[in-house]
């Protein structure tokens, strides 16, 4: 059998050629990955800093979302034609929203093009700092499954066979061509990956470590791809050291994790409690108990296990808190119209201090523009599931010229000192001013910031600060900051100093 290594070479390679004529097919422009292995690869994690947020136009969110999205970043709205933009257009204008903030991407639609999270393409930044889009295979709409890692695949949209008569599962090519429609407006190049990747399964932490339900291997299964390609293509072509797998958990549904948990930061994880009297409360505290605290980072590090508290909002579905977005400095957050959504939000806010956290509920028949096809398949009024609210909707822009600033490992501690070690990278290559980067801590309970300077070691773009060990007891709580020659100024956590890290 010829290896996928191989094929992976002769594409790459005909594109170098094609790529010289004007003649080109619309999927000769992809680049694809070379044979060499990407470890240094690094995809952004979902908080890190983003030019803006991806939409689909006609709308299945509420418009309320829509101008809070414009106010705080670029709004990029994926519309099926020129037509179109002229249409949201006007509705944009109506809502106030500032056309300055919005650009639009023509792009064919199909059946899952709401679904911007799971056809969606992740940023990757390669070792000379370069981002490219990385693009998974989303071949058919999403499917669903039973609870069990090996059980049957069950596909939302069939039709029948022109020829043979039978049922066929409808094909998303339209959406599967998007992010290259999306790259090529933008001016990115696209890693075409060779695995299914669905986005709504998938968070990654910035610093090597992926998190996924078990459905995912199915799905890579079912087109032909075993596990163990789909954890080494992962890390040949993302840099994806450590792959976590848990298990499913919904009774039958597309067993989607950003619809279980969220991942705040490097180290800690957002989980949902349903109410002890729920038929999937046990299943939730299985995997919270047994599978998440087991887990590990890329580098070694336990998971910090946070409960978001969720409750039923009709018959006995759970309200998705989970499945918000995190954008720059703002969270948005799903709202199911029951008493829960206050307590929701609260919790929301303790976990990520100095953000913005924005509820959204969403009323289909309340909406003054949406699609035709949105009011047909609602059988309700409210515009999220259970299995797709908000997140599922939305996905970032991320920023090619970031300045990325992460711990590389928690704080280490020794007989007299505790040792602080952090990545930075200034993607705009404009270079960082060594003086302004700091570590900043102080004693809880203590007002005032101490600096500590940022040393640089061997290792590139990694740096190093110490300061003395204060003694059993003692909570210490920090942040680091950094800024370019550009004026560019970061900190980690984002919201620092409002929001800090605690030892």
């Amino acid at each position: 059998m010829i290896s996928k290594r191989i094929i992976t070479v002769f594409v790459f390679v005909s594109y170098i050629f094609v790529s010289c004529s004007s003649n080109v097919e619309k999927k000769s422009t992809v680049i694809e990955p070379p044979v060499v292995k990407h470890h240094s690869n690094r995809v952004a994690a979902e908080w890190e800093p983003a030019l803006g947020t991806i939409v689909v136009w006609p709308l299945d969110l509420p418009h309320k979302l829509i101008i809070e999205l414009a106010k705080d970043a670029k709004l990029y709205t994926i519309v099926p034609n020129k037509e179109e933009i002229e249409i949201a257009k006007e509705w944009y204008i109506k809502w106030n929203i500032d056309l300055n903030n919005v650009e639009f991407i023509v792009s064919a639609q199909g059946l899952d093009s709401w679904w911007a999270r799971d056809w969606g393409a992740f940023a990757v930044f390669d070792s000379l700092g370069v981002m490219r889009l990385a693009d998974g295979q989303y071949k058919y709409s999403t499917p669903v499954t039973t609870i069990g890692c090996n059980d049957s695949l069950q596909f939302l949209f069939t039709e029948k066979d022109d020829i043979s008569g039978a049922q066929k599962i409808v094909l998303t090519t339209d959406d599967d061509n998007t992010p290259l429609d999306i790259a090529n407006y933008m001016g990115y190049e696209r890693i075409d990956l060779p695995f299914t990747f669905t986005g709504g399964n998938v968070f990654m932490d910035g610093r090597g470590a992926a998190l996924s339900t078990c459905v995912i291997k199915n799905e890579n299964r079912y087109i032909g791809n075993s596990d163990e390609e789909l954890v080494n293509d992962s890390k040949d072509f993302l840099g994806i050291e450590a792959y976590n797998f848990i298990s499913n958990f919904e009774h039958s549904g597309i067993q989607h994790i950003d619809c279980y948990l969220k991942i705040l930061d490097n180290n800690r994880l957002f989980v949902m409690q349903p109410p002890a009297d729920h038929e999937l409360y046990q299943i939730y505290e299985d995997i919270a108990n047994n599978e998440l605290t087991q887990l590990k980072n890329a580098q070694g590090e336990a998971y910090e296990i946070i409960r978001l508290s969720t409750a039923r909002y009709k018959d006995d579905r759970l309200a998705a808190y989970s499945n918000s977005l995190i954008i720059n400095k703002n969270i948005y957050v799903p709202l199911f119209g029951i008493s829960q959504d206050s307590i929701a939000l609260s919790q929301w806010k303790t976990a990520m201090p100095g953000y913005t956290v924005k509820g959204f509920y969403y009323d289909v028949f309340e909406e003054p523009k949406l699609h035709p096809r949105v009011l047909k398949r609602r059988v309700s009024g409210l515009g999220w599931k259970d299995g797709d609210a908000l997140h599922c909707r939305t996905r970032a822009m991320w920023n090619p010229q970031m300045l990325y600033i992460a711990f590389a490992k928690q704080p280490t501690k020794s007989d007299n000192s505790i040792t602080f070690e952090a990545s930075i990278i200034d993607y705009s290559n404009s270079g960082l001013i060594r003086s302004e980067m700091k570590l900043m801590w102080r004693e809880k309970g203590s007002s005032e910031w101490n600096t500590v300077q940022l040393e640089e070691r061997d290792q590139v773009n990694y740096f190093v600060a110490n300061i003395d060990y204060l003694g059993p007891n003692k909570k210490i709580e920090y942040y680091i900051t950094a800024k370019t020659v550009a004026g560019k100024t970061q900190s980690a956590p984002m919201t620092a100093p409002i929001g800090f890290y605690t030892l």
